[in-house]
């Protein structure tokens, strides 16, 4: 690991996070960046907003080359005509100081190749101290807002540079309930249902699973709700939603059973719920006509540009 300092700024990437406090508030493990292209192949960048090491904190940065698609705008021109399952690549990180308006850049290895395979993470686990990082004498954070870069030198000099901004200050979102009928519930009860309706908030794709019967443990217990982002998240950013999920009683109407929930979703974590939103002897005076109603009210979602 050998860090510099450098006035230009990097060559290929930049992540601009605007409310870096919301990462941590949200109890956020990871943040992967979208896709973006250099040397031919596909990368994207991985934040670790905290990660405990030793005992101490550190925020961690990595670089990995995006998994392959056979089609769509992940799937690499150039790795497909020469069958690289693996890619050998110098590279830098960096971090920006607002105060003296240069970029803190992290080198491995004096320069020397990292090998790199579809999906796995290159980089530095203590890429700085957390306490360091956040000082405000540091300069790395400004007004909450922080930028991160990434260089990556393979075997051409096409350099272009692509740039995100994240936000978590989520505008007013338009029409954010949503419900869905599922019906002749008894005779889907032994089946796994999602739903072909997709939700859309935020420009992001979501979409709500049912478990009828339950789901791991709680099966033959529990009715099991989860909400699933439908995105291709291997190639688009990590985003954050706030959601509740409810289950309209359709007897009485006199009360519902609601559930309020909120995660990251990653390439590698892209559903969240209860396997126990609610017992399944409950849940029949809840049905009428055979038919369950599902609510699905979505409260923020997070923004990349």
């Amino acid at each position: 690991m050998k860090p510099y300092r450098r006035d230009s700024p990097p060559l290929h990437f930049k992540l601009e996070i605007n409310s870096y406090s919301s990462l941590l508030t949200t109890l956020a493990k990871k943040y992967e960046s979208k896709v973006f292209e250099a040397g031919g192949h596909t990368w994207r960048l991985a934040v670790y907003p905290s990660q405990m090491i030793n005992g101490e904190k550190y925020i961690s940065l990595y670089l990995a080359k995006a998994r392959t698609k056979n089609n769509g705008i992940i799937n690499s021109v150039v790795s497909a005509l020469r069958g690289q399952a693996e890619v050998y690549a110098t590279f830098r990180l960096s971090v920006f100081d607002h105060n003296q308006k240069n970029y803190f850049t992290v080198e491995d290895n004096a320069g020397a190749l990292s090998r790199f395979e579809s999906g796995t993470e290159v980089g530095f686990a203590k890429f700085l101290p957390l306490h360091t990082f956040q000082r405000h004498s540091e300069g790395f954070i400004s007004n909450d807002c922080c930028t991160f870069g990434a260089e990556v030198f393979v075997s051409t000099n096409k350099r272009t540079l692509h740039r995100e901004s994240l936000s978590l200050e989520t505008p007013a979102i338009r029409n954010r309930t949503f419900r869905r009928d599922l019906g002749q519930f008894s005779t889907q009860f032994d089946m796994e249902y999602a739903f072909p309706q997709l939700i859309i908030v935020g420009g992001r794709k979501w979409q709500l699973r049912v478990y009828p019967k339950g789901y791991g443990k709680e099966k033959n217990k529990s009715l099991s709700l989860y909400l699933r982002s439908a995105d291709d998240l291997d190639t688009l950013p990590s985003v954050y939603a706030e959601f509740k999920v409810r289950v309209i009683d359709r007897s009485l109407k006199t009360h519902n059973t609601e559930r309020r929930g909120n995660h990251w979703f990653l390439s590698t974590d892209c559903i969240s719920g209860w396997p126990d939103f609610m017992p399944l002897r409950t849940l029949k005076g809840f049905l009428k006509g055979d038919i369950l109603s599902v609510e699905v009210e979505m409260l923020a979602v997070s923004t990349s540009l």
